[in-house]
This record gives C-alpha cells, structure tokens and sequence, in this order.
C-alpha cells in the first residue's frame, strides 16, 4: 500500500505563529506616511493663522492625526494577532495529520504483517491437519488389530474445578500387530450452550504403567459437545500394554451441581470388520462424588436399576457400571443428588 505523503516540518515554521517586527512596521510606515503629510499641512497653516482661531484649529488638527495614529496601530495589531491565532491553529491541525497520516502508515503495515502470518499459520494448520486426517483414514481403514479394556472414572467435583476424567486401558494387540496409534472420543459437558474445549485447556496426562511407552496426544476435532484425541505410541503396542490417561473436564457436572439431575452417555467403537461388535472386550464405569455428597446421590443405568455402591479410593461414594463384550450402541446412566438449596 502507497501511503500519502507525509508533511515534514520546516524547523523555520515553529515561530510562524508570533509578530514579527517588519509585519508590525509596515502599517506603521503607512501611518507615519499619512501623519507626515497632514503635519506639512498643518506646519503651512500655522504661518497664517498663528493667533486666536488657528491655534485652536491647529491643536484640534494635531489631536486627530494623533487618535488617527493610534487607531491605525491599535487596528494593524489586532489583524495581526488574527492571523497569528489563524496560522497557530493551521500549524497545530497539519502536526495533528501528519501525526495521523504516519500512525494510519503505522497500522497498515502492522495489519500486513499480521495477515501475512496468519495467512501462514493457517496453511501450516491445514497441512498439520491433512496429515493428520491422512494418518487417521490409513489406519482406521484397516480392520482395528487390538481390544481394549476400559475403565473410565468420573470425578464429581464440589464445584466446577474438581470435575476430572481418568481413562485406564488395557491395550492387547492382535498377534503379529503393532499399534502405532489409538483414536478415542474424550468426555466433554453435554450442555447445549457448552463452548468448544481444546486438548490444551483440559491438562492431559498420559503414561503407561510400566513406563516403556511415551505416549502423545494430538487433537483431532475441538468442538462444542465433541473434542477428539489420538494418541500416538513410540514405540508401537506389540504386547498387552496397561496405560492411563489424565484430565480435567472443568464444569461437566455444572448441571448436575445446580439442578440435581444430568445423564452421562458413551459409545464403544465398533470394529470396521464387524460393526456389531466394538473393540472393547470389558467396560467399567465409575462415578466417584465428593465426600460431602453423603447419601443424597445415586446413580441408575438406562434399565433403572440402581449401580453398585462401592467406596473409592480416598473414601468417597462410588457408584460403578461393568460389562464384557459390550456392544457398539450408546449407553446411559442417570446420576441423582438431592443437594439443599444452601450448597
């Protein structure tokens, strides 16, 4: 962009705004002019009328062209302090653009660069997620070498940071199969009015047990309602390998919490080369609730039937849901906690 030319100022133009001698003088020299001239008329006069009458007029002649004077200069200093406030004002409104003008220049080239590189960013960003869709239709098309046994652990916070998810898994390859990667549908809050969560705001962690696998997510999908994660394993799976995955879900029971009432819903994947089975070969369920949570919570499954109570590690009430072989359809649990209206 070709930016209007900016006006630089002449170091001379800074006492432009005052009165300059010769600009004062010049009407003084024109005043002057005009009473030299009335002063020879009244000097020729005096020689006739040196007594009585001519004495009066000649002082009556001398006290106009006095006022005369006086008014010439009084009106030649006010144009003067007119157009002294005129140029100042001028002045003060062309440092003013220019100001503008290199400030506007400024912004511009700020806003370039800054389209440049989201310009950049964003191509990169589409070749990162190129790559990645790549990596996941090529080995997703494949009929899914593994099972996997999940235990998935809700945490009920007493408020909206201590709602947490812990995935434990099992991964068992097929014989003679490496597991490079695993796709999973991480837990997000269901409320209609949820906004989009990352995988960088929920603080994942993930390690396997026996520490020989380094294990990284990258995020798939990151939307309201559905944040996708693969996991990458170096090196690939090729054994039964057990492993975990940490993170915090903040406000997924907000709704639990103010209305006493909210579903948690899951889906296993079903495999590509039997969609009626899915790859899990066991699914547990917990639900732990806070300490003062007591006795006003329980927990049903989708046939109504109250899940088993257990007490959780750190001495909480926990309510747990288990199968084998479950199937690829979406199941529910109901959870229930009748908290007074002062909690």
């Amino acid at each position: 962009m070709t930016g209007s030319p900016v006006r630089q100022m002449d170091p001379t133009e800074r006492n432009t705004n005052r009165l300059s001698t010769r600009e004062l003088l010049e009407p003084l020299k024109s005043t002057a002019v005009g009473a030299n001239v009335v002063l020879a008329a009244i000097s020729a006069g005096l020689a006739i009328w040196a007594n009585g009458m001519g004495r009066w007029l000649l002082g009556i002649l001398v006290a106009a062209c006095v006022l005369l004077f006086l008014g010439q200069v009084a009106v030649a200093w006010v144009r003067l302090r007119r157009r002294a406030r005129v140029q100042l004002v001028e002045t003060r409104h062309q440092q003013e653009l220019s100001a503008a003008r290199e400030e506007v220049a400024r912004a511009t080239e700020r806003a370039a660069a800054a389209a440049a590189e989201l310009s950049g960013l964003q191509a990169l960003r589409g070749r990162y997620a190129g790559a990645l869709a790549a990596l996941h239709d090529m080995w997703l098309g494949y009929p899914a070498p593994y099972t996997d046994d999940l235990e998935l652990t809700y945490l009920v916070g007493a408020d909206a940071a201590g709602d947490r998810v812990i995935e434990h898994r099992r991964t068992v390859p097929d014989t003679g199969a490496a597991l490079p990667c695993l796709e999973s549908r991480l837990t997000t809050p269901t409320q209609l009015d949820a906004e989009a969560v990352s995988l960088a705001e929920i603080e994942m962690v993930t390690r396997s047990e026996d520490d020989r696998i380094a294990i990284r997510q990258v995020a798939l999908t990151e939307q309201a309602n559905l944040l996708r994660c693969l996991f990458v394993f170096r090196p690939s799976i090729t054994e039964p390998t057990s492993w975990y995955a940490r993170y915090r879900m903040r406000g997924m029971w907000d709704v639990l919490r103010a209305t006493g009432h909210d579903t948690l819903t899951w889906t296993p994947t079903p495999r590509l080369a039997d969609g009626s089975r899915s790859t899990l070969s066991r699914l547990v369920v917990n639900v732990d609730f806070p300490p003062e949570a007591g006795d006003d919570v329980f927990v049903r499954d989708r046939d109504n039937r109250e899940l088993k109570r257990l007490t959780g590690p750190d001495g909480c009430l926990r309510y747990r849901w288990e199968a084998d072989l479950p199937l690829p359809e979406r199941y529910e649990w109901d959870l229930w906690w009748a908290r007074s209206p002062d909690r």
